[in-house]
């Protein structure tokens, strides 16, 4: 049986969610993707928000989808760069050589997270690893949990927080939120990246059980896929 991991993005590096047999949600933080592929023993399979499949011109319909479904969340979804750019050595040269292939340049949100792409796609791309890496984004997963209808309030608002937080527990009943939130510094992860993490971990289950959904309907390639 496969290990199942839930994987988000956070200040301390990654946050990691396991559904234990028992229906305990297991939380970790590690500071690389190389520490969890070091303590599985074992083939597993990890749902993770961040883009793994990244084009020669950028553009990805993925994206585009994503943002028609999300409406009014749609600015949660940013562009992917281009593959050359990528491999920039500042800001300003990613921003260069981005303009020159998609016509428009790198946001800074975008830049700050060009290490965990180059990281994540480390895994994504090495097809002998003992880890396989799906792209999940949480805030798709969060809309299907809600019956196809987008939370429209903000994830690190209180009450953008509580939607969220009923959506998980439901699914999750053994999840104890507060023994995980005590475990770690708010300035390592934040609220809305644990939630996040077990959102992931949910589809990423619905990946198994080939019952997930992904965008775009047509994919460029069969693995330019974000799935929910």
């Amino acid at each position: 049986m496969n290990h199942v991991f839930g994987i988000d993005g956070c200040r301390y590096g990654w946050v990691v969610a396991e559904e234990k047999p028992r229906g305990e949600i297991s939380i970790k933080l590690i500071e690389s993707l190389n520490y969890l592929e070091s303590i599985i023993n074992q083939k597993s399979i990890a749902g993770i928000d961040i883009p793994l499949a990244i084009h020669e011109k950028g553009f990805r319909m993925a994206d585009a989808e994503a943002r028609t479904l999300l409406k009014s969340r749609a600015s949660t979804i940013f562009s992917a760069p281009a593959k050359e750019a990528l491999f920039s050595n500042s800001y300003t040269d990613a921003c260069v050589i981005n303009e020159s292939i998609c016509g428009k340049k790198i946001s800074k949100q975008s830049w700050f997270l060009f290490s965990k792409i180059k990281e994540a796609r480390t895994i994504f791309c090495n097809a002998h690893k003992k880890l396989k890496l799906y792209e999940v984004h949480p805030e798709l997963s969060f809309m299907a949990m809600n019956d196809m209808k987008v939370i429209e309030l903000g994830k690190k608002t209180d009450d953008g927080f509580k939607a969220r937080y009923k959506l998980v527990k439901k699914l999750f009943p053994k999840f104890d939120f507060e023994k995980i939130r005590a475990n770690f510094k708010r300035g390592d992860v934040a609220d809305d990246d644990i939630l996040d993490a077990i959102a992931v971990l949910w589809s990423t289950q619905k990946i198994i059980a080939n019952m997930a959904s992904y965008v775009p309907k047509k994919p460029e390639t069969p693995l330019s896929k974000i799935y929910y």
